[in-house]
C-alpha cells in the first residue's frame, strides 16, 4: 500500500468516525428528547373520569383537580365520617385513612379513633346531611356547610348546623389525598360555649 493510498484511506475512515459520532449525537439527543416529551405528557396530562352516576365529568391532571371532583370528594368524605353508627363507624374511618396523606395521617387516624370511640361507647349515631359547598379550587379546599343530626337509642337529641372544611392533595401523578378535614367553628358559637362554661 502507497502512502498517499495509506493517506486517503486513514482520512476516509477518520471522515467516517466523525459521521458516525455526529449521528450518536443526534440519536442521544433524540432519544433524550422524546424521554422528556413522554415525561411531559404523563406528568401533565388531564384525566377525565366519568362516574356510574353521570351528573358531571371530572378532571384529575398533575396537581390539579376540577371542582367539580374536589366538591364530589368532599361530599364523600363528610358523608362517610359523618353519617354513621357505632357498627359502622371504623369501616368508614378504614376508608378515609386510606385517602389520606402520609403527612397529615397521624393527625388524621387520631381523631377519627377517638370519634369512632366515643361512638361506640355511648352508642352514637349522627347523620350529615349537606347543604352548600364553596369549592377553591385553586387552594384545593371545600367548605361544606350542612346539619348535623345526632341519635342516642334511635332518639334525636340534637340537629345542628355545622360548617367543614376538606383539604386536598393531588400529586404530579394525579392522585388525591385528604390533607385535612376540620370544623369551622364561627365566632359567635365559640363565644357563648366560652359563656356557659
Amino acid at each position: 500500500m502507497t502512502p498517499e493510498k495509506a493517506h486517503n484511506e486513514r482520512d476516509a475512515l477518520k471522515s467516517q468516525i466523525r459521521f458516525h459520532r455526529l449521528m450518536n449525537l443526534v440519536l442521544a439527543c433524540t432519544l433524550f428528547g422524546g424521554l422528556f416529551l413522554l415525561s411531559y405528557v404523563v406528568f401533565r396530562d388531564t384525566t377525565r373520569i366519568v362516574p356510574p352516576e353521570v351528573r358531571r365529568p371530572y378532571e384529575i391532571g398533575a396537581n390539579y383537580a376540577n371542582k367539580d371532583y374536589l366538591a364530589d370528594m368532599a361530599g364523600y368524605v363528610l358523608g362517610s365520617i359523618l353519617t354513621v353508627t357505632p357498627e359502622t363507624a371504623e369501616y368508614n374511618n378504614k376508608l378515609i385513612l386510606k385517602m389520606a396523606h402520609p403527612d397529615g395521617y397521624a393527625v388524621l387516624k387520631t381523631a377519627l379513633d377517638s370519634a369512632a370511640m366515643r361512638i361506640k361507647q355511648e352508642r352514637v349515631t349522627t347523620i350529615w346531611v349537606p347543604r352548600k359547598e364553596e369549592v377553591s379550587e385553586r387552594e384545593m379546599r371545600v367548605k361544606v356547610s350542612g346539619k348535623l343530626k345526632t341519635y342516642i337509642a334511635d332518639k334525636l337529641t340534637s340537629e345542628r348546623d355545622k360548617d367543614y372544611l376538606v383539604e386536598f392533595t393531588v400529586t404530579s401523578s394525579g392522585r388525591l389525598y385528604v390533607s385535612k378535614i376540620e370544623e369551622i367553628v364561627k365566632a359567635d358559637s365559640a363565644a357563648r360555649a366560652a359563656g356557659q362554661s
